[in-house]
């Protein structure tokens, strides 16, 4: 009779850990001792659960965040996304050559091959020394 009263308890434990009541209540029951310990000794899943649903929220919030962040920073200063910013003409970059590896424009910051005549962004005009 002991043991029937230590397995329902056994049960509702184990449930509150996330296993099902059943589960828990027979393996302390059949087990006894062993039962008893190996329930008490189960990770807690409901709280493993619940811990990655809130890792998954604070990520989906800073993806959120830093999407925001780059969305001012790749417009340049406070224009918005996709907005070609027309400048007055300037001196164009110098280069030290032609090259197939990705460069950064000196004016805007956007990433392109190495290789072009001017900004595919904002129109700086490239010059390369070894032309």
């Amino acid at each position: 009779m002991a043991w029937a009263v230590i397995s329902f308890f056994c049960g509702r434990y184990g449930r509150e850990k996330g296993y099902s009541f059943w589960f828990s209540f027979l393996l302390c029951l059949l087990g006894q001792l062993i039962g008893l310990l190996a329930v008490l000794l189960l990770p807690d899943i409901a709280r493993i659960r619940a811990d990655a649903v809130g890792r998954d929220r604070a990520q989906d919030q800073e993806i959120a965040t830093l999407k925001a962040r780059l969305a001012v920073l790749e417009s340049g200063s406070g224009t918005p996304a996709g907005t070609r910013v027309e400048s007055p003409p300037a001196a164009p970059a110098v280069f030290p050559a032609r090259t197939d590896e990705v460069i950064a424009c000196p004016r805007c910051g956007r990433r392109q091959k190495g290789n072009r005549h001017s900004c595919y962004a904002c129109g700086l005009p490239f010059r390369y020394e070894q032309e």
